[in-house]
Parts: structure tokens; sequence; C-alpha cells
């Protein structure tokens, strides 16, 4: 389990010095998902079997990222948060050692106690959500 923890503390490392490093790579817009995210890779990956308490602040603060532009402003998918999170949470599944698990990746909102306004599966079709009015998603792609 420590080989595990230590093999995803690595890799998020990798990923951060990367996209702080390269400041017009696509990686570095996704550095507050990756953030967000890393603590939940042990649940996805079927390493744990619940969701941390990191994991659920991180999905809610991602969620929070997609449903609010401003305080009291809501749907923000006009601005191509919603793709740019999606397309985010793919890198880290592709870019990473173990697959998402089905049963994991579809479990993390309702063991959060959320209902998400992104989408979150192993076969996520990001470009579904494709609008063009965000500079910062076209580079991700």
């Amino acid at each position: 389990m420590r080989i595990h923890r230590a093999i995803l503390v690595v890799t998020f490392f990798v990923m951060m010095k990367t996209a702080v490093s390269q400041d017009n790579d696509p990686m570095a817009h996704c550095r507050d998902v990756f953030v967000s995210f890393m603590p939940c890779m042990g649940f996805v990956e079927g390493i744990f079997q619940q969701p941390s308490p990191d994991c659920c602040r991180g999905v809610t603060h991602l969620n929070n990222i997609v449903k609010f532009t401003s305080p009291g402003s809501r749907n923000r998918q006009d601005t191509g948060e919603t793709e740019r999170v999606c397309l985010c949470i793919e890198i880290m599944g592709n870019a990473n050692h173990l697959p998402f698990l089905p049963a994991a990746i579809n479990n993390l909102p309702r063991r959060c106690s959320l209902t998400l306004s992104f989408p979150i599966s192993v076969a996520m079709d990001c470009s579904q959500l494709r609008n063009t009015k965000n500079p910062d998603v076209e580079k991700l792609n």
C-alpha cells in the first residue's frame, strides 16, 4: 500500500513540475484539477475502498469551479470549464499506471454525496463538451 502511495506522490510531483515549468504547456491549465483530483486516485484505481475526505473536498472544489463563474452566478458551461475539468481528469487517467475502475469512478459522486456538474467515467468523451469560447480548452486538445 505504501508503494502505491509513493508512486502516486511521485507521479503527482512529476506532473506538477511539468505543468509549472512550461507556462505555454496545456498541462499548466490543469494544475488546479490535478491538485484537486489527485487525492482520489487511490480510490478510482481500486487501491482504497473509500474516497478520502481530501478526495471528496477536491471533487467538491472541481464541481464548484464548473458550477460558478463568480459568487452568485451559475452555469459556467459556456466558458468551457466543464470540458477543461473533464479533459484534465482524462489526462490523469491516461497518464496513470493503473486504469480507473468503472465501479469506483461511477460511485465517486455518490460516495462523496455530490451531484456532479461535469461528466466522469472510464469512457469519458470530453470532446462532446467542446466549446470554442475558451482558448485554454483548445490548448488541451
